[in-house]
């Protein structure tokens, strides 16, 4: 138990230098990616993990309680939408004065971005408490699912205020580059949502609360987090340190408001728009019959999978990015930014051979209807050549928000997505008599479309008229 014991104390520093990065301006550009990513890796497979067993212990319940929490988890992600966008501000925010070395300046705004976030949180949080009805109305949900999904979504949203700010309190501790206490933080939250969803869903030890419990123990777990993530933050555990006796400085300023809407006002558009134009594609799937939409469900979820890796790539991107952009250093913002893209063009070229070689035989894992099966492999292997193109447009997407432009990616996603995909999905499946294919075609098409004109703009480098002062590209 001793040496057991030894090692654990010897293995924790190395553990924890691994880690933390306190400086993404200077040093390898690869080990600063890679030491940026690993941690959001972990909390990706924690996460990925959680949702599993999220959705066994509520399927212990039955079919009805699934779809509640199907729908009811559609409706939530409707409102934290807005909480990515306010964390992606966080990071472009406050990685700029990181890297500007103004420690004084990013504690104030961290404060003050904090304020907005508690704020906007009971906003959110009233809305969808006073919306919920009509919401899961709207997305489809039946009077049966309703009244399951109704008591879900209400329970996240009256705990919104305590539950909602640790997300962005950890883009506040990343925008740095302390990526460690962040990990932390989330798989804490986690583990915990995991020790207590058996508990209050079935009832052991406590009284059972059905699908409701999962809300609560979700609630729970983030209000926890977000009570660590303030002490953090007070106690000065990081590059930020939040001081009490100074909490009036924390009322957000005016142009800090200004700065912060600007920048989550279209990067929430964005992501809604999305959102909209993802269920219209499953809407234009749908009139091909459930086969159709049975095998782009397969499709879509191996595409994910995939991309999962990437999504934290660009995260990593972001942040990067801006520690540099505020340092002055834009050349190796741009190398920063073109190394990430080349190990997700790496990632998802792997998985994208894999995946076409064993088309077929992946499929076959998730279902049985030969028809399905037909219409998956086609789907695959009609997209994934775009996958490479795709693997540009995710790292590059957060690349261009890391530097504070939000209206590139925003303009890229819409023109591709509602001006490209959409018409193509509904024109070409019967003008060129190939059915179904024809949507497949349309998503390839709008994939090449956002590599090469991410690629075009960021290389042409609009985004820099951002950047105030003379650049330093030593």
């Amino acid at each position: 138990m001793k040496d057991g014991l030894l090692k654990l104390m010897n293995f924790w520093p190395i553990f924890y230098k691994l880690f933390k990065k306190e400086d993404l301006t200077s040093g390898s550009i690869t080990k600063n990616i890679l030491a940026v990513v690993f941690s959001l890796w972990i909390g990706t497979i924690l996460y990925t993990v959680f949702m599993g067993l999220d959705t066994y212990w509520v399927s212990r319940l039955g079919s009805v309680a699934i779809a509640a929490l199907a729908v009811g988890g559609s409706g939530y992600m409707i409102f934290w939408t807005a909480l990515v966008g306010l964390s992606n501000a966080t990071i472009a925010i406050l990685g700029e004065r990181i890297g500007q070395k103004d420690y004084e300046g990013a504690n104030t705004l961290s404060g003050e971005i904090l304020t907005t976030t508690i704020i906007a949180s009971f906003g959110l949080g009233l809305v969808g408490y006073l919306i919920t009805p009509g919401l899961l109305k709207l997305l489809g949900a039946s009077p049966e699912v309703a009244v399951l999904a109704t008591g879900y979504l209400r329970i996240y949203m009256a705990g919104a205020i305590i539950s909602f700010p640790v997300y962005v309190i950890n883009s506040i501790l990343r925008s740095g580059g302390d990526m460690f206490l962040p990990m932390l933080i989330v798989g804490g939250q986690i583990i915990l949502n995991l020790i207590l969803d058996p508990l209050l869903i079935l009832g052991i030890g406590l009284p059972k609360l059905g699908i409701n419990g999962a809300a609560l123990a979700g609630v729970i777990a983030g209000a926890v987090s977000t009570i660590a993530g303030l002490l953090v933050l007070v106690k000065g555990k990081s590059f930020i340190k939040l001081d009490l006796k100074k909490i009036k400085l924390y009322f957000p300023r005016l142009h800090t408001l200004r700065e912060t809407l600007r920048l989550v006002g279209p990067n929430t558009v964005e992501l809604l728009g999305i959102s909209v134009v993802g269920l219209v594609i499953v809407g234009i799937v749908a009139r091909w019959g459930t086969n159709a939409l049975a095998a782009y469900g397969i499709g879509t979820r191996l595409n994910t999978l995939v991309s999962l890796p990437g999504l934290d790539l660009a995260m990593a991107t972001a942040i990067i990015m801006s520690n540099n952009l505020g340092a002055r250093k834009i050349k190796r913002a741009i190398v920063s930014t073109w190394t990430a893209t080349g190990f997700n063009m790496l990632i998802m070229g792997i998985g994208g051979i894999v995946l076409f070689v064993l088309a077929e035989e992946v499929v076959r894992l998730f279902a049985v209807n030969p028809e399905v099966v037909s219409i998956g492999v086609n789907y695959l292997k009609i997209t994934i050549p775009g996958w490479l193109f795709l693997a540009v447009w995710t790292i590059l997407r957060r690349a261009f928000i890391g530097a504070k432009d939000v209206t590139t990616p925003l303009f890229i996603s819409f023109f591709t997505l509602i001006g490209v995909q959409i018409p193509v999905a509904i024109y070409l499946p019967k003008a060129a008599n190939i059915g179904v294919s024809g949507i497949w075609w349309a998503i390839l098409v709008a994939t090449l479309a956002q590599g090469i004109i991410s690629g075009v703009l960021f290389q042409c480098g609009r985004w820099k008229t951002n950047i105030e002062g003379k650049s330093n590209n030593r």
